[in-house]
C-alpha cells in the first residue's frame, strides 16, 4: 500500500508540476494532492482482491484523485470555502475565477491520463463527471428546502459514488470484465457509507483534526443524513425553516446542532453507514483473491469508524 500511495503521489505530482508556473504554479500550491487518498486506497484493494498488479491501476488511482481535486475546487468556489485539507482554498488564496480555471485544468489533465489507459476508461470518466455534475445540479436545486430521503440518496448517488464506480468499473475492466454487478454493488455502498460518514462529520468533526471548515452544510442550506434523520421531530424541521426564512440568525443551527448530537442522531447515522458495508460483505468475499478481498472489506469496514 504505501508503496502504491508514493507511485500515485509522484505520479499526480509529475503531471502537475510539467505545467508550466506562468499558467499556474501547481508545485507550491498543491502540496498535499491526495489528502486523505480514499480513493487511492479503494483502488488499491479493489485491484489487489480482483487479483491484477497494482502497478496497472496506478493511472485509475490517479485519475479519480484529480477529478475529485477539480470538484473539491469547484465545491469551495460555490460553497465560498475557506479551508481545504488543513491550507486556505484556491478561491480564497487566488480568487473564484482562477480557481475555477485550476478545476477545469486538473480534470482535463485527468481525461488525458485515463485516455493513456484505454479510450473505454477515458469515455466511462466522462459519464461519471456528467453525473457527478447531475448530483451537484440537484443539491444546489435543493438548497434551503427540506427534502426527502429520496431526493438525498439521489444527491448522494450522483455526485459521490460515481467516482468509486468508475475506480471498480475501470478496475473490472482491465482484469476482463469480471465481477461487473458485484463490484457496482460494492463501490454504491461504500460511496454511500463514505458520504455519510463525511455529513456526520460536518456536524460533531474537529475541525483542526479533519483539516477542513465543519457546520457547514446545513448553513449552506444542506440537509446532511444526520439532520435528514432527525426530521421526524417537529422541533428540529421547525428550527430549520426558521433559519431558512431568515438566514441573518444562527442561532437555530446551534440549537439543531445540539439536538442531532445530544439524541443519538449521529450514533444512527454511523449505524446505517456500518450497514450499508455489511451488505455487501457476500460481494466482497465472492472476488478471487480471498486474503485481499478480506483486506478490502476490513477498509470499507474501517471508514465507517474515521474520526476525521
Amino acid at each position: 500500500m504505501d508503496k502504491f500511495l508514493i507511485a500515485v503521489k509522484n505520479d499526480i505530482n509529475s503531471s502537475l508540476e510539467s505545467i508550466p508556473e506562468k499558467y499556474f504554479d501547481f508545485k507550491k500550491n498543491f502540496t498535499d494532492p491526495l489528502g486523505k487518498a480514499t480513493r487511492t486506497r479503494f483502488a488499491y484493494h479493489i485491484a489487489d482482491a480482483l487479483a491484477i498488479d497494482t502497478d496497472k491501476i496506478i493511472k485509475i488511482a490517479s485519475s479519480a484523485e484529480l477529478i475529485h481535486l477539480a470538484s473539491l475546487l469547484h465545491d469551495d468556489c460555490v460553497d465560498d470555502g475557506v479551508k481545504r485539507r488543513g491550507n486556505p482554498t484556491i478561491n480564497f488564496t487566488f480568487g473564484l475565477n482562477m480557481a475555477i480555471l485550476v478545476g477545469d485544468f486538473t480534470a482535463a489533465i485527468a481525461f488525458r491520463k485515463a485516455n493513456s489507459i484505454s479510450s473505454d476508461i477515458s469515455f466511462s470518466l466522462a459519464d461519471c463527471v456528467e453525473d457527478m455534475s447531475k448530483g451537484a445540479l440537484l443539491e444546489e436545486n435543493s438548497r434551503y428546502k427540506i427534502i426527502s430521503s429520496d431526493i438525498y440518496s439521489e444527491v448522494i448517488s450522483l455526485k459521490t459514488t460515481p467516482l468509486f464506480k468508475w475506480i471498480a468499473s475501470s478496475c473490472g475492466l482491465i482484469s476482463g470484465g469480471r465481477f461487473s454487478r458485484e463490484l457496482e454493488r460494492i463501490s454504491d455502498s461504500f460511496g454511500m457509507s463514505f458520504q455519510i460518514i463525511d455529513d456526520i462529520l460536518d456536524i460533531s468533526g474537529d475541525e483542526n483534526s479533519i483539516g477542513k471548515d465543519t457546520f457547514k452544510d446545513i448553513l449552506e442550506g444542506k440537509i446532511n443524513y444526520p439532520v435528514l434523520l432527525s426530521l421526524d421531530v417537529d422541533y428540529v424541521k421547525k428550527r430549520i425553516e426558521v433559519f431558512f426564512n431568515d438566514r441573518t440568525d444562527l442561532t437555530p443551527l446551534y440549537e439543531i446542532k445540539k439536538y442531532i448530537i445530544e439524541n443519538g442522531y449521529i450514533e444512527k447515522a454511523r449505524d446505517r453507514a456500518l450497514k450499508l458495508i455489511k451488505e455487501v460483505e457476500t460481494d466482497v468475499l465472492k472476488l478471487p483473491n480471498k486474503k485481499a478481498a478480506v483486506e478490502l472489506y476490513n477498509f470499507m469496514y474501517s471508514m465507517t469508524e474515521r474520526e476525521k
